[in-house]
């Protein structure tokens, strides 16, 4: 039996993700599940950051997690604001989220030429770029991103993984997200316990997918 401390590696995780499915809690229960508990979290250590928030996001499933947070938020009465970063969202369970944003009124913005514009007033940023799935270096599209986040002077809170970090091997990009907290969904990657790592994760927890 798993404990809450025990470390995983990313194909671990993706197993465990795919055992939980055939045991009948969905992907996309999975995604709900993260999401909520990450906003939790964050509105927990982060209570005085809003009203305003930008969320960036992926097109893989952490920035459907990020769908959910931003969700979450504007249910809470806090100003989010959604940034495609890398372009729109292509898994099934992250597009699903992402069309239950504009009923709400959530903002939703193409990623801009001009980041620190975005990021002007924000409170709080909320890094759903990568997650578990990202090696080598960032995108100079994304870059551009993680330089304003560490730039900007808000609060930051990174979903599973601080983007521009691998998940196995820890390798930082030299633009890396540096967050103020870092939600490890379900079990602790290997980077989570590298002490190379740290200065990008501020304070680590773990937030529940419902398994």
């Amino acid at each position: 039996m798993n404990t809450v401390h025990e470390v995983v590696t990313c194909a671990e995780m993706k197993e465990i993700e795919r055992l939980a499915d055939a045991a009948g809690t969905s992907y996309y229960q999975m995604m709900e599940n993260a999401g909520t508990s990450a906003f939790h979290k964050i509105v927990e250590r982060f209570p005085d950051a809003g009203p305003r928030a930008a969320i960036l996001c992926g097109k893989g499933n952490n920035g459907g997690d990020g769908f959910v947070v931003a969700r979450k938020l504007k249910e809470a009465g806090w100003e989010p604001v959604v940034v495609l970063v890398d372009g729109y969202p292509k898994t099934t369970d992250s597009v699903a989220n992402f069309g239950l944003l504009e009923p709400l009124g959530v903002s939703v913005k193409e990623s801009p030429e001009d980041p620190a514009a975005v990021l002007q007033g924000a409170g709080l940023v909320v890094d759903a770029i990568y997650g578990t799935g990202f090696h080598g270096e960032l995108k100079p599209e994304v870059r551009t991103w993680t330089r304003a986040v560490n730039q900007s002077g808000a609060k930051v809170a990174a979903l599973d993984i601080p983007s521009g970090l691998n998940g196995d091997l820890g390798q930082p990009d030299p633009d890396t997200v540096r967050a103020d907290l870092t939600i490890s969904f379900h079990r602790y990657k290997p980077v989570h316990v590298m002490e190379d790592a740290c200065e990008y994760m501020g304070e680590l927890c773990l937030g529940s997918i419902g398994i």
